[in-house]
């Protein structure tokens, strides 16, 4: 059903309070720089939308209604606020930031980077919080940053779906990582031989997805054995301290617990492309400077850890743009 205020909109309301101002429709049609007919038209749907005349003439002047005089404040601030809504959103200092942040990140990078992060981010917003997601096949990370309940995903998704916005943050060898003393050290590690090796998988975040290794192996037309798989990357130690298995990774990980654990660094067989890691961001939360400044807290502790260079996140950019995504 139409109601008679479906017929009123900002530019109405705007020349209604002009009008009431000047007293005139020749002094508003020039404050508005507008045709007089333009003002005298506007003015004549005003009356019919609000069943008054609103004004009438006086002796020098045009004069407001009674009934204008109770609306003019009210049509005033509308005014203003409509203005105010299509105007630039107001700036927010960080320091100035309350927002609870929701940061979901697979277990690779909270183990390594996540107290980077938390720091990076406090520092810039100290009244801000900060909490972490693990992903997981049950974890909807697209349904999350749709929905708010994510600001952002921290991860390796092979091919993410090209409506998010997406920002590099690193990259990464592949090696393969074994216990000391495994056969592979005294055989080598031939394709042939890495293939029907048993190996140790994580489950993947995206449950209807191969993870990003199985998946390039499927792009040449190969598989490998996936014995065992863990849920978290915490458990990979130790189990490959007490096995067979081996766990292809990147060399960031890897480099990590051989200087904890009796493990060594095999070089795999395939060439595998470099682990890319990048931010994700959903289109709703693309313009808001609170998220940018998110963001840029995120980016800012990874690279640091990692030590990207500048022109290192260039070429990642220019790899991000290849693949349809929106960058920053």
């Amino acid at each position: 059903m139409k109601l008679p205020s479906d017929q009123l909109d900002g530019f109405l309301i705007r020349l209604l309070v002009t009008v009431v101002e000047e007293r005139s429709v020749t002094r508003a049609a020039h404050r508005l720089n507008l045709p007089q007919s333009t003002v005298s038209a506007g003015l004549t749907r005003l009356r019919a939308a609000l069943n008054d005349p609103l004004l009438v003439r006086g002796r020098n002047e045009m004069v407001p209604t009674e009934r204008m005089v109770q609306l003019y404040e009210r049509m005033r601030y509308l005014a203003e606020e409509m203005e105010s809504l299509c105007g630039p959103l107001a700036v927010v200092e960080p320091d100035q930031i309350t927002r609870e942040f929701h940061i979901g990140s697979m277990d690779y990078v909270s183990s390594r980077f996540i107290p980077d992060i938390i720091a990076r981010v406090l520092q810039a917003m100290p009244k801000a919080a900060v909490q972490i997601h693990p992903l997981s096949p049950d974890f909807d990370y697209l349904e999350g940053l749709e929905s708010g309940a994510l600001d952002v995903v921290i991860g390796n998704v092979g091919m993410p779906p090209s409506h998010l916005h997406l920002s590099p943050l690193f990259e990464d060898e592949i090696v393969c990582l074994v216990r000391k003393g495994h056969p592979a050290l005294r055989k080598g590690l031939t394709q042939e031989a890495y293939l029907e090796a048993d190996h140790l998988g994580l489950i993947p975040y995206n449950a209807n997805q191969l993870g990003v290794i199985d998946a390039y192996l499927a792009q040449l037309g190969l598989r490998r054995h996936v014995k065992v798989v863990l849920p978290y990357f915490n458990n990979v130690p130790n189990m490959l301290v007490q096995s067979d298995l081996v766990f292809t990774t990147c060399r960031r990980y890897a480099q990590t617990h051989c200087a904890d654990f009796p493990l060594q660094v095999v070089e795999p067989p395939i060439a595998f492309p470099s682990m890319r890691f990048h931010l994700l961001w959903h289109e709703r939360t693309h313009r808001s400077t609170v998220s940018r400044h998110l963001r840029e807290a995120v980016t800012k502790a990874v690279q640091q850890s990692t030590g990207t260079e500048k022109h290192e996140g260039k070429k990642l950019a220019k790899s991000a743009v290849a693949t349809g995504h929106p960058v920053l």
